[in-house]
């Protein structure tokens, strides 16, 4: 994670917008994954195909420069599914396609046959993210494994109610506007 947090939720959607997080963030999370789906980027690792990278191979992953890929979008997926991977079709292409390019799930942040928990686009690993949950206690999970006390203490239950984004660095959390433009927060902040 980097030195600060910028974060806020929007329950109605199951998504959160953070500046701070980076993928390596999420290895603790992803454990119990089998892995995750690709949906856009450009890791060395990835196997053929749907371009999925087996949990075994996270930590290599996230060791890439994930930040020079520009913008990434990956959703995780159960430990089994993989092996129940259908071939792509039209309707997944086109629906991992809307979300790689829009950074917004089409119809819901669950993707049925991966039993995912997680779907993400990030920009500049790090600097911008979009992460879509299905279950708020999987987002709380992370958070609360994620982020270190060094930055600040994360009012998990404001955020969970989606009151305001939060601004979290050197041991101290203010409130901050709710936003997209993650740059309009830094240049304030940093």
């Amino acid at each position: 994670m980097r030195h600060y947090l910028y974060i806020w939720h929007d329950p109605a959607e199951q998504m959160i917008v953070a500046s701070g997080i980076e993928f390596r963030d999420f290895l603790p999370a992803l454990l119990d994954a089998g892995g995750v789906l690709l949906l856009k980027g450009d890791a060395r690792v990835a196997q053929t195909g749907m371009l999925h990278v087996p949990r075994q191979q996270l930590p290599t992953l996230a060791s890439e420069d994930i930040a020079a890929w520009g913008s990434h979008a990956w959703a995780d997926y159960a430990d089994d599914a993989a092996a129940a991977l259908p071939p792509p079709d039209d309707a997944r292409l086109a629906e991992a396609g809307y979300f790689a390019r829009h950074g917004t799930p089409q119809h819901q942040p669950r993707i049925a046959v991966l039993r995912n928990r997680f779907i993400a686009y990030a920009h500049d690993d790090g600097w911008y993210l979009k992460l879509f949950y299905s279950a708020w206690s999987d987002v709380a999970d992370f958070l609360a494994a994620a982020v270190p006390a060094a930055i600040a203490t994360l009012d998990m239950a404001a955020l969970q109610r989606g009151d305001a984004g939060c601004w979290l660095q050197g041991g101290v959390a203010h409130a901050e506007v709710k936003t997209h433009d993650i740059d309009s927060v830094l240049n304030r902040r940093l």
